[in-house]
């Protein structure tokens, strides 16, 4: 059985995968994603009230973001009392964390020391960019100490705005997401790793009218003009509001228990 719903075919390779990663952080959409960082506090933020919930060690441990950006994640998570670091693969936005002083290395979670071990290991929508999902679950095990939680955020493939959307879902991104999940797959996939799924939910992302428009310019032009036209109606004060909104991502928490 395929761990993934749908999947991008012919896959790229890891450097394709790498010389693109940095080509975007040093110039492209992520430049302006980089740039947002009140957005991204605040999604950093709710994310960890999020799963507070569930992790013991919301508020502390030792802590692993992978694909961490410029470490916004990194930085919240230790402003809580976590001993938090992060892996990346852009060399770019691994500069911009580490000028800010935070703890964060290059490369994949494979890549990281040989005895680097975590509490809790968070994968923010990752997963849907990497080559082989069932490796990087194996590759999470690994580095998650027994009793240890991983948190994944992603696309859901049964979400009501794919429903919705059909072909023109905004997160069918093919230079980025290769592979497409739902929340029963991905279960799966956790369960046959050796994971207990203690949450398979939805989750919201704080955004602001304003903040959506550069997000749509980049990924669905159609719908950016829609909103364009809206947005000229709207006062100023609306547009810059925050509200957490459902846009179809999913978060799924897997607890380890080597016995």
């Amino acid at each position: 059985m395929s761990c993934a719903g749908e999947l991008l075919y012919p896959l790229p390779t890891v450097d394709e995968l790498e010389e693109y990663y940095d080509e975007s952080y040093a110039a492209g959409m992520y430049s302006d994603f980089a740039a947002a960082q009140t957005m991204k506090r605040m999604t950093a933020q709710s994310r960890l009230s999020e799963l507070s919930q569930y992790v013991p060690s919301a508020s502390g441990g030792r802590w692993l973001d992978v694909g961490c950006a410029d470490g916004t994640f990194v930085a919240v998570a230790k402003e809580n009392g976590a001993d938090a670091q992060g892996v990346e693969l852009s060399e770019t936005a691994v500069e911009l964390a580490r000028t800010a002083g935070l703890n964060v290395h290059c490369g994949t979670v494979d890549t990281l020391p040989d005895d680097a071990c975590f509490d809790t290991i968070t994968a923010f929508d990752v997963i849907e960019h990497v080559l082989d999902p069932r490796n990087f679950i194996h590759d999470l095990r690994m580095r998650v100490r027994d009793g240890g939680h991983i948190v994944l955020t992603l696309p859901d493939l049964n979400s009501m705005a794919r429903r919705l959307m059909g072909s023109r879902w905004y997160f069918y991104i093919p230079e980025e997401h290769l592979h497409y999940f739902n929340r029963q797959n991905l279960s799966l996939l956790l369960q046959e790793e050796g994971f207990t799924v203690k949450a398979a939910c939805r989750t919201y992302k704080p955004l602001t009218f304003d903040y959506s428009l550069v997000q749509f310019a980049e990924y669905n032009p159609m719908i950016h003009r829609v909103l364009s036209t809206i947005g000229n109606l709207m006062p100023s004060r609306l547009r810059s509001k925050v509200i957490p909104l459902p846009i179809g991502e999913m978060m799924l928490i897997g607890q380890y228990n080597a016995t």
